[in-house]
């Protein structure tokens, strides 16, 4: 168990890692008030600051729903089995041969992201706060799209990030910060509670008289 459970460090150390990686590129956005002063190096840098920062929350959601699969797998945790292939993102489909093989199926972010924390709670005895509905998780919703506009963007004008843009994606990342901080919490009360239970049986064994 302690081996699996130690990946929460390795996975708050990238992190530490890729946050540092967002916070540089922070630096260099231009004043965020005045969009008529912004270069075009500050342009891009607004755009490559806001890919890193959802690079940083998929990463981390990543690596928490594979530490949950491989807690369910070891029996460390219980998930249900439909969480468990939906969560791995694999669909079964019968080939022309007639054998069944699996194939990768793509889940957008926002889902993603519910459905990691949803079972992480459920896996762990205890509900991870998350205020979905509330202004940070309104803040993600709308800072997503402002990503995904990048990245795909139909005109020239979907380029251009401004400095509310801005604001709304420090709002996400502020609001991520505390769900993976909720993940860690209560996936370390977990371990802890594993632990305790192990150890009791043998410390009753050592009582006075016995």
């Amino acid at each position: 168990m302690a081996d699996l459970y130690d990946r929460l460090d390795e996975i708050q150390g990238m992190t530490r890692v890729l946050t540092a990686n967002a916070k540089r590129l922070a630096t260099g956005v231009g004043d965020r008030s005045v969009q008529a002063e912004i270069t075009e190096e500050h342009a891009s840098t607004r755009r490559v600051d806001v890919r890193a920062v959802f690079s940083l929350v998929e990463a981390i959601v990543e690596q928490h729903k594979r530490l949950l699969l491989d807690l369910a797998s070891n029996r460390y945790v219980t998930l249900n089995l439909a969480v468990r292939e939906a969560l791995a993102e694999q669909v079964y489909v019968i080939d022309d041969n007639g054998s069944v093989s699996t194939r990768e199926q793509y889940v957008q972010l926002r889902r993603k992201l519910r459905a990691v924390y949803r079972a992480a709670g459920e896996a762990f005895g205890t509900a991870l706060v998350g205020h979905y509905d509330g202004q940070g998780g309104q803040a993600f919703d709308t800072a997503l799209k402002v990503r995904d506009r990048i990245t795909h963007p139909k005109s020239y004008a979907d380029c251009d990030i401004s400095g509310d843009d801005l604001v709304t994606v420090d709002a996400a990342e502020a609001w991520f910060r505390k769900v993976n901080s909720e993940f860690v919490r209560v996936a370390r009360e977990h371990r802890s509670a594993q632990m305790v239970g192990r150890v009791t049986p043998n410390l009753a064994l050592q009582r006075p008289g016995r």
